[in-house]
């Protein structure tokens, strides 16, 4: 199989059969620009923010970052060490970031199960001869009068059935089936399943996400984040018509604002403002016969105790279960600043969350080499728009630092006046 090597963002010219064109035209539109290079048989390719492997019916695409790979991997995991599978990657070039990821995940698998899963309280259904719980009344008139000795029931079971358990080993399940992993680590995994034998395969889904999260499971927030990550990147092309296409490819967008909010938690942690991650928040006073105005930013720093995710912006003005009062928007772009700091459709943007929050601050984070600072004072507006570069090249201590940086700069921010 034919191996072309890309670079995310940078314009290749590569030779490819219409049975590969055909592929990529249906499968991967929104991860790779394919235009014709004005020669029979050649094309353009240019990666759309995107990092890993495409295997199509006879090529295989390897798209690289453009940074150097040891800063991709502290992008990928910036709190703990390389793990050692991170120094046996597979020969076959385009693997070391899944199998990075992968052994992450066993690390992460084996310090749960080292701590004990999580348990909880979770509803079954069964039948049997003796009433466990209370009956199933809908369940038992089902089964008509063939039956008089299964007793339809339904009771509270204390387990780690749990979907804050279902879903690493659904993310594992999903890793295993990939033809991409490497031997290595997927034999390490293999063996982290076994502690989850008590614990049913589930499909995931986006939503299964969302319901393994909640405050009784926030020792497993490392472990899930890095299990949507991996959902997410294995999700895509996973066929063509009959012809297998097995994919794994990092949105670069959502692996930089990982970096960042995970960098601003740990700076903010234990202080008196609280995060709220991409909070879906609506904006609008309430009106009938016509939908609320909602938005999403990427962070939401807030003055006081903790948010909720599901919170309206209103709720949290008047002191309800939302938290605090949102003084700082920080909105993350995996773009590079070319001469002038000004996106103005992201300044938009970011315009936009603040006067929807009512916040002073607004805050726009682009990757770079070294930390720079571009403040805006509005006119017309109470609303400071801060343009910021992080870097993300150099040494793992110099790239923490920057992001130490970061957070102190966004930790005491303009407070509301009364």
């Amino acid at each position: 199989m034919n191996t072309l090597l890309l670079t995310e963002r940078v314009a290749s010219e590569c030779r490819l059969r219409p049975v590969d064109v055909d592929f990529l035209l249906a499968e991967h539109r929104a991860h790779v620009d394919l235009v014709p290079a004005g020669r029979r048989g050649w094309y353009r390719l240019t990666p759309t923010g995107h990092v890993g492997t495409i295997v199509g019916p006879g090529c295989r695409l390897v798209i690289r970052p453009k940074m150097p790979l040891r800063n991709f991997f502290h992008l990928l995991d910036p709190i703990a060490p390389l793990p050692t599978t991170g120094d046996h990657v597979s020969a076959v070039p385009g693997a070391e970031a899944l199998d990075f990821l992968a052994g992450r995940l066993a690390q992460l698998l084996a310090e749960r199960t080292a701590a004990g899963l999580h348990r909880a309280y979770a509803e079954r259904a069964e039948q049997g001869p003796f009433l466990q719980g209370r009956l199933d009344l809908p369940a038992q008139l089902r089964q008509g009068h063939g039956r008089k000795d299964r007793l339809a029931c339904r009771y509270e079971d204390f387990s780690a059935d749990v979907p804050c358990n279902q879903v690493p080993k659904a993310t594992v399940e999903l890793l295993l089936r990939s033809p991409l992993l490497g031997a290595e680590v997927r034999a390490a995994l293999r063996r982290q399943l076994s502690a989850f034998a008590v614990v049913s395969s589930i499909a995931l889904e986006p939503d299964s996400f969302t319901a393994a999260a909640d405050r009784l499971t926030e020792a497993y927030r490392p472990l899930l984040d890095l299990c949507r990550l991996l959902f997410e990147s294995l999700a895509p092309g996973p066929s063509a018509g009959s012809v297998s296409g097995p994919a794994f490819l990092l949105n670069m967008e959502r692996v930089f604002e990982r970096y960042v909010t995970e960098g601003l938690r740990r700076v903010f942690e234990g202080s008196e403002y609280a995060i709220a991650v991409q909070p879906l928040q609506r904006v609008s006073e309430p009106a009938a016969s016509q939908p609320d105005l909602a938005m999403r930013p990427d962070v939401v720093i807030l003055d006081g105790g903790p948010p909720s995710p599901l919170s309206s912006l209103r709720e949290e003005r008047d002191g309800g279960k939302g938290g605090g009062q949102p003084v700082l928007v920080v909105d993350v772009k995996w773009k590079v600043l070319a001469g002038s700091p000004v996106v103005i459709d992201d300044v938009y943007q970011v315009l936009a969350y603040g006067a929807g929050l009512g916040v002073r601050r607004a805050v726009l984070v682009y990757p770079g080499r070294r930390d720079r600072l571009w403040a805006y004072r509005l006119r017309r507006s109470p609303i400071l728009v801060e343009v910021r570069t992080l870097r993300v090249v150099g040494s793992r201590q110099a790239c923490r630092l920057s992001l130490q940086r970061l957070g102190h700069a966004l930790r005491p921010p303009v407070r509301h006046e009364e």
